[in-house]
This record gives structure tokens, sequence and C-alpha cells, in this order.
């Protein structure tokens, strides 16, 4: 007791470990004997032979024992995990800054206004829903026909031209895109399956 004591205390009074650190480095100097770590010392250096010689025979031999070499090291080793949500952002982050410093002002200004991720999620539901390419297509050639069909009768015959009408088929000719894009993907699906 006397001997932690002396290790503990400095000339000044003052403490140089906690109390607990003195015991724990106490029982990890006496938990070996000397036997144990002879023995622990010449499993280090066979194992340091070990690997030297057989960095040795892989400057020696050919490209395809380098290669199992390096393949049996690799396998001794931890495989790496996937990378997580949190990395992919971190990388996507840095990668969308990099490539906003290359472009010119304006076009930076953009790309931070539509990277916004309330931005990118209300563009990712749209693009599930309401921007479907055949919806829109189907709505734009139904209003455009059924419009200039519509001025055309109002114009000849003499009644008056209403605007809505041609927010109705723009919505009716989206309906109808979306219905024959589904029954397209409904007939793929059989011809595929059969």
């Amino acid at each position: 007791m006397k001997n932690e004591q002396a290790i503990n205390h400095s000339e000044h009074g003052e403490t140089l470990l906690p109390t607990g650190e003195i015991e724990k480095l106490l029982e990890a100097t006496t938990d070996h004997s000397p036997a144990e770590r002879q023995a622990e010392v010449l499993e280090q250096q066979a194992a340091l032979e070990h690997a030297r010689t057989a960095a040795e025979t892989v400057e020696r031999d050919d490209p395809l024992a380098r290669l199992q070499a390096s393949e049996a090291l690799a396998s001794n080793q931890a495989p790496a995990p996937p990378p997580d949500k949190f990395l992919k952002k971190q990388s996507l982050s840095r990668e969308l800054r990099t490539l906003q410093r290359k472009e010119s002002a304006p076009a930076r200004s953009l790309s931070r206004v539509i990277h916004q991720p309330v931005v990118r999620l209300v563009s990712d539901v749209a693009g599930k829903t309401i921007s479907r390419p055949s919806g829109l297509l189907g709505g734009g050639v139904v209003a455009f026909l059924g419009s200039s069909v519509y001025l055309y009768l109002a114009y000849h015959v003499g009644f008056t031209y209403r605007p809505t009408v041609f927010l109705l088929l723009l919505v009716a000719g989206f309906a109808v895109g979306i219905v024959l894009e589904l029954l397209v993907r409904l007939i793929r699906r059989s011809q595929t399956s059969a």
C-alpha cells in the first residue's frame, strides 16, 4: 500500500492517476507469468515470420500467388459494412456542393432552391402522382382538340365560349391518359407472364 501511495502522489502532493487506474495497472502487470509472456512473444514472432515468408514468396512467385495472398489477407479482415442513410446523405451533399461550385451563379442559386429537401419531396410525390407523362399527354391532347372543336362550334353556332371547359377537358384527358397507361401495363404483364 505504501508503494501505491508513492506511485499515486508526486512530490507536491498531486494525484497522478485515479485510484481505480492504479489497481487496473497492477492487475494487468501481475496477471501473466513470465512463461506466459514469453509464449505470447514467441507467438507474435512466429506470426511475423510467417507473414514475412509469405511476402517474400509473393514477390518471387507468379501473379496468381500474389492474388491468392491478397485474398487471404482480405478474408482475414472483416468486410466493410454497407453505407447507411447518414453516409449516403453526406456523400450526396458533398457531391452536390462540388458540382454547384462549377456552375454559374444563376444556375448555382437555382440548384440550391431545387435541391432543398422540401422541394425534392414535393417533386418526388408529384412525379409519382400528378405529373405522369401519360396523364399530361392525354390531358394536353384532349384539351387541345376538345377546346378547338368547342371554339369552332361557339363561333359558328353562336353560343358563348366558357374557359372552364378547357379545364374540364384537361382533367378528363389526364384521366384518360392514366387509364390508358394502366391498360398498357396490364397487357404487357399478361404477355410476359404467359
